[in-house]
């Protein structure tokens, strides 16, 4: 890791039985953007979701358009069968969420954004 590298880590909850979180602000433009991800008790996909301010509506991500004569919608997805991993995420976000598909039953789940210069 270079010496001149600015890490940052935010931290935000997923309520036991939600399948949001609160709204973060990374509050800079980072070059490297990775999702922690904890241990799941039970199958989840995750999503991120963006907008351009804490105020406005919040929407899902989506991985950049393939150039394809189909045109196809993708999210940006982390499947279920992830957990307990470090996975990159698209950079360019300042204020994000994180959705599960399903709400975790007991638990809180606490994730991760590692943010890198």
């Amino acid at each position: 890791m270079a010496d001149n590298q600015v890490i940052k880590v935010f931290s935000v909850d997923v309520s036991s039985g939600a399948t949001l979180s609160s709204a973060i602000d990374l509050s800079q433009g980072w070059s490297t953007i990775n999702l922690k991800i904890p241990s799941f008790s039970s199958g989840s996909d995750i999503y991120i979701h963006a907008a351009e301010s804490a105020s406005d509506t919040f929407v899902r991500v989506m991985h950049p358009p393939i150039n394809s004569a189909t045109v196809a919608v993708n999210d940006f997805i982390i499947a279920s069968g992830l957990s307990a991993r470090v996975i990159p995420i698209p950079v360019g976000i300042q204020h994000m969420k994180i959705e599960l598909s399903t709400g975790q039953t007991d638990t809180t789940s606490t994730f991760e954004v590692i943010c890198k210069t």
